[in-house]
């Protein structure tokens, strides 16, 4: 027969809420094993020093807010736990009907796409056409390029009147760091370095 308790029971008897016979058949076994009374003697005095130190309750920063989330789960379990509506049963035409009545529109639309491609004649191929920096107002010229040097991408626009030295910008300006501050953009010729040699 075995006489060591299991898990549950001697946790239960470990933070003393064992009562009734279960309380006199623990006591029993743990006489003859000291380390489980010095380990219940632990726990006991933790509970104490814990209860001694740590106030009984204490009111949370944001009650409001704790108590709307306690709340919200609460009303998210219910929801969980609500029956769920019965299904209606599948009708033949959703079933049946409806599938081939896809299908049947799929190949109508590829035999006329192809028909009509036909009568168009061969594909013509549309020559590439090369970036164009767009600029919402007429008169303005935008060029952009890469900055290594600055390590940024640079847009030049001319045709845009130069900003008065009285703008204030000190709430939205960039402060750049001592490593960036000493950055400038410089324009890079369009000859490659290896071309120089």
């Amino acid at each position: 027969m075995n006489t060591n308790p299991d898990e549950t029971r001697l946790a239960l008897w470990l933070d003393d809420e064992l009562t009734g016979t279960d309380l006199s058949e623990m006591e029993a076994w743990a006489a003859t094993r000291p380390e489980q009374l010095a380990a219940r003697e632990d726990l006991r005095s933790f509970r104490n020093m814990m209860a001694a130190n740590l106030p009984a309750s204490e009111e949370p920063p944001y009650p409001d807010f704790f108590l709307s989330r306690v709340n919200q789960g609460i009303r998210d379990l219910q929801a969980a736990a609500a029956p769920a509506k019965p299904t209606a049963a599948v009708s033949f035409w959703k079933s049946w009907v409806m599938p081939i009545a896809a299908c049947a529109g799929m190949v109508l639309a590829f035999g006329i796409g192809k028909r009509s491609n036909e009568a168009a004649g061969a594909l013509t191929v549309v020559p590439s056409v090369s970036p164009v920096v767009y600029t919402p107002e007429e008169g303005v010229d935008a060029e952009w390029f890469a900055s290594t040097g600055a390590g940024a991408n640079v847009i030049v626009l001319e045709g845009v009147a130069a900003i008065p030295d009285s703008t204030d910008f000190s709430e939205t300006v960039y402060v750049p760091t001592v490593s960036e501050s000493d950055r400038t953009a410089t324009r890079e010729k369009k000859t490659s370095d290896s071309a120089k040699q």
